[in-house]
C-alpha cells in the first residue's frame, strides 16, 4: 500500500474524531418573536463570513484569489511546514482505499500551521497543477478518506493569530479550469456554527470563449532600425485577424518600391511584431518602404515610411544593450557596432559609477553592417550595482554608448 499523505503532513496519517423563559404578557409575544428571529438570522449571516477563496479564467491564465478570515477555535493544531501554491488530487494506492484533494494559495516556500478537526468535501480534483506563482498569505486546506476514516487539515501563516484578515492570490499560468483538472462547484468545511468557522472554494463552471472573428488583416509600418551605409532592418506589426495571413515589405528610392523581401506567414488574433533585415542599399540615399499583409479577406497595406542609409565612412555607430549572465562575481557586457567602413577599435567602460574605472579587452572590427559585442567580465563584487557602456573609436573620431547598469547576486 501507498499513500500520498496531504501536502504540509509528514510520515503518518492521522484519524480525525473529533433553555430560557421569557417572562413577557402575551400580547407582546408575536413582536418579540419577530424581533428574535431578525437577530438569528443576522447571527446566521455573519457566521458565514470565514475564509474564501475563488478560481477563475483570466485570459489564457487561472487565477485563485483568496480573502477572508479564519477562527482556529474548535480546531486541533498538527504541526507545521513549508507550501508552495498548487491544487492537486491525492492519491491512494489501490485507488480504492480513498482518495482526497487539496489546494494552498499564496507565495512559494510558504511557512504553515496546519491543524485539524474540520469537515467538508474529499474531492474537487482530478489531477495536480503547481501554480506559476502567489503572494500575500498562504492559506490551504486538504481533505480525503482512507480505508474509511476521513482527513482534513486546514493551513494558515505560521503564527497566524485567529481572526486576522487574510488575503493571496495564486496564477496557474497556461492553462484553462477545462483542462487543469478541476471539478466545478462550491464546497464548504467547517469546524462549528460561529464566525468565521469555514473554508468556502468556489470552482466556476468554464465557458469557453467566442471563436475569434475574421476578417482582413491589420498592418502598421514602423520605423527602420540598424540602418547602416548599405543595409537595414525594416519593421512593422501586423494581426493576421484570425486567418493564415502572408506578409512581407516593398522598398525602394521611390513610393513605387520595386523591390520586396521574402514573404512570411502568419496566424491568430494579436498584433505581432514582424521584421525583415535589407541589403545591397546605396550610401547616403533615402529609401521608402511599407509592411503589406494578405489573407483570403483582403490585403492592407501599411502607411509609407522612410530611412536615409548612412555615408560609406564616418564615426563609429554604437549602443549598449543590456548585460546578461549576472552573477554574484561575473556578468557578460553586450553591445551593438557599425564600424562605419573604417578600421574600428571597441571596448567597454564599466565601474560601480559613471567614471567608470575598468575597461575591457579591445576588440577590432571592420565593415558597414551592425554586428554584436561581447565581453566577459569577473571579479565584481557581490549584490552591487555596476555601470557600463561600450566605446568604439576609428579614424574619424569616438563615439560612446548609453550608460546602462546591472546588479550582481
Amino acid at each position: 500500500m501507498q499513500f500520498n499523505n496531504p501536502p504540509g503532513i509528514q510520515n503518518n496519517m492521522t484519524t480525525l474524531y473529533l433553555k430560557k423563559s421569557i417572562g413577557r404578557s402575551s400580547s407582546r409575544l408575536p413582536l418579540l418573536l419577530i424581533v428574535l428571529v431578525f437577530a438569528c438570522l443576522g447571527i446566521r449571516q455573519s457566521a458565514q463570513a470565514g475564509y474564501t477563496v475563488r478560481l477563475q479564467q483570466v485570459g489564457p491564465d487561472v487565477v485563485a484569489t483568496g480573502s477572508g478570515a479564519i477562527n482556529l477555535h474548535g480546531l486541533t493544531f498538527y504541526g507545521s511546514s513549508s507550501q508552495n501554491p498548487a491544487i492537486q488530487s491525492i492519491s491512494v494506492f489501490p485507488s480504492s482505499r480513498g482518495h482526497g484533494a487539496s489546494i494552498y494559495t499564496g507565495p512559494t516556500s510558504s511557512s504553515v500551521d496546519s491543524y485539524y478537526g474540520a469537515s467538508g468535501p474529499t474531492s474537487f480534483a482530478r489531477g495536480g497543477k503547481s501554480a506559476s506563482s502567489g503572494s500575500g498569505d498562504m492559506v490551504g486546506i486538504s481533505a480525503g478518506s482512507f480505508d474509511g476514516d476521513y482527513f482534513c487539515f486546514l493551513s494558515v501563516p505560521a503564527g497566524y493569530v485567529s481572526g486576522n484578515a487574510l488575503s493571496d492570490t495564486a496564477i496557474y499560468g497556461g492553462t484553462t479550469l477545462a483542462t487543469m483538472g478541476v471539478t466545478p462547484g462550491t464546497y464548504v468545511w467547517t469546524w462549528g456554527t460561529g464566525a468565521n468557522k469555514n473554508f468556502t472554494l468556489q470552482i466556476p463552471f468554464f465557458v469557453p470563449p467566442p471563436p475569434p472573428e475574421t476578417g482582413p488583416p491589420v498592418a502598421i509600418t514602423n520605423p527602420a532600425t540598424l540602418i547602416a551605409s548599405f543595409s537595414a532592418n525594416l519593421k512593422g506589426s501586423v494581426n493576421p485577424h484570425g486567418l493564415t495571413t502572408s506578409v512581407y515589405f516593398q522598398h525602394g528610392t521611390t513610393h513605387s518600391y520595386g523591390l520586396t523581401t521574402a514573404p512570411q506567414s502568419h496566424t491568430g488574433n494579436t498584433s505581432l511584431n514582424v521584421s525583415a533585415s535589407i541589403s545591397g542599399l546605396t550610401a547616403s540615399t533615402t529609401y521608402h518602404f511599407r509592411v503589406v499583409t494578405t489573407n483570403s479577406a483582403g490585403t492592407t497595406y501599411g502607411s509609407d515610411t522612410t530611412f536615409t542609409t548612412l555615408p560609406p565612412i564616418g564615426f563609429p555607430i554604437v549602443t549598449t544593450r543590456p548585460a546578461t549572465n549576472v552573477a554574484s562575481f561575473a556578468a557578460t557586457l553586450n553591445g551593438v557596432l557599425d564600424p562605419h567602413g573604417l578600421s574600428t577599435s571597441v571596448y567597454f567602460q564599466y565601474g560601480t559609477t559613471t567614471s567608470y574605472g575598468r575597461v575591457t579587452a579591445v576588440q577590432s572590427h571592420t565593415g558597414n553592417s551592425f554586428r554584436n559585442i561581447v565581453a566577459s567580465i569577473g571579479g565584481l563584487g557581490g549584490n552591487t550595482t555596476y555601470h557600463f557602456r561600450i566605446v568604439a573609436t576609428n579614424s574619424v573620431g569616438t563615439r560612446y554608448g548609453n550608460d546602462r547598469i546591472f546588479n550582481t547576486q
